[in-house]
């Protein structure tokens, strides 16, 4: 690819940039009524919000995305943060390919992302392991405040204050999103849909099921603190039986990486000559996506024997 291929390749992109920018300012401008509605209601406590679901950038796909892999991974980054992020990421691309060239370039700004998604769902699967081993005595504060004659929503507010973190934050922003107007049952799903807690989703079906016909949330709240702690047993015992499984998934998403590097480290005419030979660039770029396939099973297959709530 020549540097005036580059260039425009630039130009394009830069223009792609600025059409999502305006693209997030139109989404921005058609829900910033609801959400300064409601923002009013609760003055500067609500501007400190960082998970809050009717933020206007969550309306962009991409953004959306990313923010939830963020907060799953406990950085409080608001969504124009993060826009702004993806867009100097995009910005950033043409030059690293006129830096180091197209295959070289290329292969740079997998790793990097690679490297970023795999730390951040990393941090994500800690975040989430340590926020259902605190569940089970979470929902018991919660049942001992409803026994004292309160609602269901000033119970988890109430048991929010005296937990540890991580399941602090997380159940104050809800808290916070049910003041400003939004039903219990919707913020409890969609936390649990951006934090991948299949219980959240269960509690929100209970807050549905008792606002509408009524009925005892002790008993469902009792039978979902046994059932987590049951499943936290299990999923103890699946990660000691597939240790060593896992350990071999790690070993062999790594060598074919860390020997790659090393070749090319040692004799770096070896891929260029490959690259300038059509039967070797198609090998080179068949290489690349089975093993970037390949990661992405064993990745998934790990997260799987992790007992990943998705």
């Amino acid at each position: 690819m020549t540097t005036p291929i580059l260039l425009v390749f630039l130009a394009a992109l830069l223009l792609a940039a600025g059409a999502v920018l305006l693209l997030f300012k139109l989404n921005a401008n058609t829900r910033a009524d609801e959400v300064n509605l409601r923002m009013r209601v609760l003055g500067e406590d609500a501007a400190n919000d960082k998970f809050g679901a009717a933020t206007p950038e969550l309306g962009n796909p991409v953004v959306r995305a990313v923010s939830h892999l963020f907060w799953r991974a406990g950085i409080e980054l608001p969504p124009e943060s993060i826009g702004r992020g993806l867009l100097l990421f995009a910005a950033l691309i043409p030059v690293l390919l006129l830096m180091f060239g197209p295959l070289a370039g290329a292969l740079a700004i997998g790793l990097a992302e690679v490297i970023v998604f795999g730390v951040l769902s990393r941090n994500a699967a800690r975040r989430r392991r340590k926020i259902v081993e605190q569940l089970p005595t979470f929902l018991e504060g919660v049942m001992r405040v409803l026994s004292a004659g309160n609602t269901l929503e000033e119970s988890l507010a109430a048991a929010a204050r005296e937990a540890p973190d991580p399941i602090r934050p997380l159940f104050i922003s809800i808290g916070r999103q049910v003041r400003l107007g939004a039903p219990l049952e919707t913020v409890l799903t969609e936390a649990g849909g951006v934090h991948r807690l299949r219980d959240l989703r269960v509690m929100a079906l209970a807050a549905a099921i008792n606002r509408k016909y009524g009925g005892s949330l002790r008993h469902v709240l009792k039978s979902l603190i046994t059932n987590i702690r049951q499943r936290d047993v299990a999923a103890r015992e699946l990660r000691a039986l597939t240790a060593e499984t896992r350990f071999s998934a790690v070993v062999l998403a790594i060598i074919p990486v860390s020997l790659s590097f090393y070749i090319f480290s040692k004799n770096k005419a070896y891929y260029a000559t490959m690259w300038e030979d059509p039967t070797g660039r198609w090998l080179l770029v068949a290489s690349v996506l089975l093993q970037i396939a390949g990661v992405a099973v064993l990745f998934s297959m790990m997260r799987d024997s992790e007992g990943d709530d998705t």
